[in-house]
């Protein structure tokens, strides 16, 4: 009979290697992002399962940061979305200029810049919540310095490709959390 943990180092194996090559045309800089992240999501992951099944027994427990999580979750995902839909034809999980993009400032994207990253950074974060494990949680909260690394290399290459037009736009709107930051 196979083991729980071969099944988990097999799909882990599987899932970072479906990330890699999801993401194999994207700038080279973009690397620096894609391999902690992926490292860090894979390790929240597992010590969130490990925690489920050896510390909490495999027992759900309804609890308050399990409410924040399914919160979180919802909002995050949402967030996301409304992201993707926004950018529409020009959305792209690699960093890359499409031909004829033009810069996107309307729905969510005039209220932030990046509502993507910020959904993204929700959604993870919510998913060792939602199994009550605060390892997995502390783990998690690893990826938004990575986000945030990610989205510098993307200003940088936006700026580059709408020069003055994406410097305004960077003056009107915050990058990450609405009317904060």
């Amino acid at each position: 009979m196979v083991s729980i943990s071969t099944v988990v180092l097999i799909l882990t194996v599987a899932q970072a290697a479906v990330i890699f090559w999801r993401l194999r045309n994207t700038r080279r800089e973009d690397w620096r992002f894609v391999v902690p992240a992926t490292i860090i999501w894979i390790s929240a992951l597992n010590v969130t399962l490990w925690d489920f099944l050896k510390l909490q027994e495999m027992r759900f427990r309804f609890s308050v940061m399990s409410g924040m999580g399914i919160v979180l979750f919802l909002v995050g995902v949402a967030v996301a979305r409304k992201g993707v839909a926004t950018l529409g034809a020009y959305y792209s999980r690699s960093l890359t200029i499409k031909e004829g993009h033009r810069l996107v400032k309307h729905g969510i994207y005039g209220h932030v810049r990046h509502p993507i990253y910020l959904g993204a950074i929700m959604y993870v974060v919510a998913i060792p919540m939602l199994f009550s494990s605060m390892y997995g949680s502390a783990i998690m909260l690893g990826l938004i310095p990575s986000s945030i690394y990610r989205i510098v290399i993307e200003e940088a290459m936006l700026v580059d490709e709408f020069g003055d037009e994406y410097r305004e736009y960077m003056n009107q709107t915050k990058k990450l959390i609405p009317f904060v930051y």
